[in-house]
């Protein structure tokens, strides 16, 4: 009876067994009919054609020959799709083999791609493929999910002015995409071939240009924010840019077009930020494309034409970029084929904040055969294109009579700060008809400390404050030289120069003055000259870019005061000696020649102008003992002297002596 039981439960355990398989196959078969009538219909239902729609049993999906039409007129097309939708703790995937998309720039051609763990559950897919006919491309890419995409081979194919580019990535890889983002993009690698004229710009094919880059990798890239830049325009809430890409790299760039060839050891950046604007990206791009000749639109169209322009250049908002060991070699242009310009940078780094730009250059250096030019660092700070891109914004909205008054000046840029540091050149003389004149047979030879440039704060374009200096510019003095000034000093024992300057003028708005803190250079062991002053009468209308009126502003100028300053560091000794050795005398008899020639001529010009009595006294003791002499011209007017009194003067300085106040101290 025992055996019985057990043989009748193990039946009825057979038979709920094969009801359960019975119902699954049922359920199997419902999902195959379900399935492949879905993805028929969303494919039809935007255009499409597809070739052959099966599902299997085990919940696999396959596709084969997909054609989706664009709403550009493009076309992708799909040799086939095999995926799985999630199904209960499975994750979904998808396999995709000779994806091509085509479109009017060129194509993209997949030849096969793996999508890891994805969200391909009936819903989800249907909702980004088909569902809402009204919903934004940016929210269907939000709508994906995948723990990793794989394509072992990407290639991009454009036809530019008759000539085919091609660019091949290798090994792609997208991680992390959820919410529209990928966490991480990455490629082992790529080559690029593509056609160039003979100056380096595209053309139908004359010289082709290849190279290849090495590891390449984005974080953070923000899939559907590029999306929405495209395809839409910004709302209330795209007030402040976002971030588009985080940090990124590319390294072992090269090109070549087989006679130059140049490249980067890395190019890296932190991450881009764009902002929004009233149209989407493509309708702005492609009304710019439909316009042939800009100049020859109504002033209406013109006006949006550039301000369509404007609005790109306005997108990014925070951006950097990184350039690191680049090299040259080109070919030299003297026909001597072996001959090689070689340039090299150690690191360009460039960053833009709004409208404002900051760049540093390290390392450059440039050289063909013995002649070579160097500099250690250069740096661009505070340069702002704001000015220029507000001037522009009124300036296309201007018909042509109204632009004959417009203060072009305002088109200026704010240039900020420039710095360069540690120049060195060693350089060919001057060539005259081929040849190198006998005069200059010498090689230019030179450097320089430091440089620096600054024009800030701008007026309608023009700086109102203004710093130019340079350090230690050191030019050698070539023993065999014949110009007559150089040859005096190879004379005096001066085998090189070395000179400093430097320029710096601030307007005073509130005082309507132009204050010149400094005018002044330097000859290291020789000697230096400075002057400073501030002129009044300087209003506005020297910083209005209108001609007119800055040539009428120029009568309201007035001198108010001036410091003119002199300082021996040797070349007085120098002089001397030198006077000395051609005159056979000492130093001493020399000196005391001098000094009592001197006094003599002096005096009598005081006799006869008592009133320069104490500057004729500073100046002997100057001559005879040289240190530093400073003279001080400063007008009893507050208002300072007038230009008509000025040019008066000009003929006679001494009808001047009543109207200002001089002193002279030597030390």
């Amino acid at each position: 009876m025992g055996q019985a039981e057990t043989r009748t439960g193990k039946r009825a355990a057979l038979w709920a067994a094969v009801a359960l398989i019975a119902i699954a196959a049922a359920g199997m078969t419902g999902y195959k009919i379900v399935a492949e009538r879905t993805m028929s219909g969303m494919i039809a239902e935007r255009g499409g054609k597809v070739g052959n729609v099966e599902a299997d049993f085990l919940g696999r999906i396959h596709l084969r020959d997909v054609k989706l039409p664009l709403k550009d007129g493009s076309e992708v097309h799909i040799a086939a799709i095999d995926g799985r939708p999630e199904i209960f703790f499975l994750k979904g995937m998808l396999e995709v083999a000779g994806l091509q998309l085509k479109t009017k720039l060129g194509s993209v051609e997949v030849p096969q791609a793996t999508v890891q763990e994805a969200n391909l559950s009936y819903g989800t897919t249907t909702e980004i493929f088909g569902g809402r006919g009204d919903l934004p491309l940016s929210k269907r890419i939000e709508l994906f999910a995948a723990r990793r995409v794989v394509a072992p081979e990407i290639l991009v194919t454009q036809t530019v002015g008759g000539s085919e580019q091609k660019l091949v990535y290798r090994n792609v890889v997208s991680e992390g995409i959820a919410d529209g983002r990928v966490s991480r993009f990455s490629a082992e690698g790529a080559s690029f071939e593509f056609g160039v004229d003979g100056n380096g710009g595209e053309a139908g094919g004359k010289k082709r240009l290849t190279g290849s880059l090495g590891p390449m990798t984005v974080q953070d890239m923000d899939a559907a924010y590029l999306a929405r830049l495209y395809t839409e325009k910004a709302g209330p809430q795209d007030k402040e840019a976002k971030p588009v890409y985080g940090p990124s790299s590319v390294k072992d760039i090269v090109f070549s077009d087989g006679e130059a060839r140049f490249g980067y050891a890395e190019i890296r950046s932190s991450g881009i930020s764009m902002a929004m604007t009233d149209q989407p990206l493509l309708e702005t791009l492609n009304a710019l494309s439909a316009v042939s000749a800009p100049d020859e639109l109504p002033p209406a169209e013109r006006q949006a034409y550039f301000t369509r322009i404007l609005s790109i250049i306005d997108m990014t908002k925070k951006a950097d970029i990184e350039m690191l060991g680049l090299n040259m070699e080109v070919p030299a242009k003297d026909g001597d084929k072996g001959k090689k310009i070689k340039f090299a940078t150690d690191r360009l780094a460039i960053q833009l904040d709004g409208q404002t730009l900051d760049a540093t250059l390290n390392g450059l250096s440039m050289a063909e055969g013995e002649s070579h030019f160097k500099i250690s660092e250069a740096a661009l700070s505070g340069f702002s294109w704001s000015p220029t891109f507000k001037a522009l914004e009124q300036m296309v909205a201007l018909d042509e009579q109204q632009l004959e008054s417009f203060p072009f000046t305002t088109l200026l840029p704010e240039f900020g700060t420039v710095r360069l540091a540690g120049i060195d050149a060693d350089l060919p003389g001057s060539v005259e008809n081929g040849e190198t004149s006998p005069s200059t047979a010498e090689r230019v030879r030179f450097s320089l400390k430091e440089y620096e440039a600054a024009l800030t704060k701008p007026r309608n374009g023009i700086p109102t404050d203004i710093r130019v200096s340079y350090q230690d510019l050191t030019v050698p003095v070539p023993a065999n030289i014949e110009e007559k000034t150089l040859a005096e000093l190879r004379k005096l024992g001066i085998d090189e120069l070395v000179l400093s300057s430097s320029l710096e003028a601030a307007w005073d708005e509130a005082q309507q003055t132009l204050v010149i803190k400094e005018i002044s250079t330097s000859l290291k062991d020789l000697a230096g000259f400075s002057f400073s002053g501030v002129m009044g009468g300087v209003s506005g209308d020297f910083f209005s870019g209108d001609e007119a009126k800055m040539r009428v502003a120029l009568f309201g100028l007035t001198a108010r005061e001036a410091e003119l300053e002199i300082e021996d560091k040797g070349l007085a000794a120098k002089g001397l000696k030198a006077y000395a050795e051609q005159n056979g005398m000492t130093e001493d008899q020399a000196r005391g020649m001098l000094t009592m020639t001197s006094s003599v001529v002096l005096q009598q010009f005081a006799d006869e102008e008592p009133r320069l009595q104490d500057v004729v006294d500073a100046v002997s003791k100057f001559i005879a003992k040289p240190g530093t002499f400073t003279l001080t011209v400063k007008s009893k007017s507050p208002s300072g002297l007038g230009a008509l009194e000025l040019a008066v003067a000009s003929q006679n300085p001494l009808l001047l002596l009543d109207r200002v106040d001089i002193e002279a101290v030597a030390e």
